[in-house]
């Protein structure tokens, strides 16, 4: 990885999201083109000739839901550009842009992930294309890439854990993170597969804070692994599970919307975090809507967009966020994330290797 960050910079996501409001240059990084103002945001694509392109293509980590929810608000913006998009998680969608580009198809323009590693090491390759639109001054260094104009933090997703309160009650109710290796929640316990971004996240961090064995020993659990956050709180409001091991606060909050029984743990160690990453592609079919893309997400109106959105809920880290539908800005949570990155980015093959020795695949 090329660039080191800081554990203060690391924390800053959760710490420092307040000061200043958006302001936007009014000439262009690329050159000296002015902005065009469409709807309540500025862009420095060409938005005619974005609409004549006629299409975007969205390779996204979420779930399928909150990806066509993506694609639904940048669609109601510019009806002329028709969307379409492929998910999967963070670790098999990479593969595939991978995979495609050696075999020489350049399909996508707009690449969402949730696992830094990738990102950079997309970046490394020269995957991205460089494009720094008007919003770039409304973010802190620490959530752009270290080449201006490849990518952005588009958001922050956060998880704890969660339990059915049907089925656990009184002293079973879990307080840490240590409570997951709990024997009474044998055979009754979810998490994600290996190619879920937030799933690695919070295998390195409870292993840097409990060591090896941790993991050892929730694999004795016989934990049941899904692909999305949707299936582990369908199975826990169903009471196919009693608790899961990863709870994205944001699901948490979409499913007590809709009176399910389920209950939301914040561990006092912290919410294991991990940003969501944005960024267009280079030789991408589409290059202005592209480019439109990202300008329509890093601004005021697709940040906000993303944090509202019952299925993304995603905190936004610009330097003055609007508080969360929950009414806390990101900044009232205590976040965990990885101190040193290229230590991060280099135990990816370690997690996946253990990972899926343990869920037997």
């Amino acid at each position: 990885m090329s660039r080191n960050i800081t554990r203060r910079h690391v924390l800053a996501a959760g710490a420092a999201l307040g000061a200043t409001a958006f302001a936007a240059p009014h000439v262009s990084a690329q050159g000296a083109k002015k902005a065009t103002k469409v709807h309540d945001f500025e862009t420095y694509a060409d938005v005619a000739k974005a609409e004549q392109e006629g299409g975007l293509v969205f390779y996204c980590h979420e779930n399928e839901a909150g990806t066509a929810a993506i694609m639904e608000g940048f669609g109601k913006d510019f009806p002329k550009i028709k969307t379409s998009y492929v998910r999967a998680q963070t670790g098999a969608l990479y593969n595939k842009i991978l995979s495609e580009r050696s075999a020489g198809r350049f399909d996508v323009d707009v690449l969402q992930l949730s696992d830094v590693a990738p990102a950079v090491d997309f970046e490394k390759r020269g995957g991205y294309e460089l494009y720094s639109g008007p919003y770039m001054d409304a973010y802190k260094k620490d959530y752009l890439s270290a080449k201006p104009g490849a990518y952005f933090w588009t958001g922050v997703t956060f998880a704890g854990l969660a339990y059915n309160k049907n089925k656990v009650t009184g002293a079973d109710i879990p307080k840490t993170y240590k409570d997951i290796n709990n024997p009474r929640f044998r055979n009754k316990i979810s998490c994600k597969i290996s190619a879920s971004g937030v799933q690695y996240v919070q295998w390195y961090l409870l292993r840097q804070m409990y060591g090896d064995d941790f993991w050892k020993e929730f694999a004795k659990q016989r934990p049941r692994a899904f692909d999305s956050r949707v299936q582990l709180y369908d199975r826990l409001a169903k009471g196919d599970d009693d608790m899961t091991a990863l709870a994205e606060y944001s699901a948490y909050i979409l499913y007590k919307s809709r009176g399910a029984e389920v209950e939301f743990v914040a561990p006092p160690e912290g919410l294991v975090a991990t940003p969501l990453i944005v960024g267009a592609v280079n030789k991408a079919p589409h290059p202005e809507a592209a480019k439109l893309f990202v300008d329509w997400a890093m601004s005021p109106r697709g940040q906000k967009y993303y944090q509202d959105h019952p299925n993304l809920y995603y905190g936004s880290v610009t330097n003055d966020p609007p508080p969360m539908p929950t009414g806390q800005k990101l900044s009232a949570y205590k976040l965990i994330f990885p101190t040193d990155w290229d230590d991060y980015g280099k135990q990816r093959e370690v997690f996946n290797k253990e990972w899926n020795a343990m869920l037997g695949l």
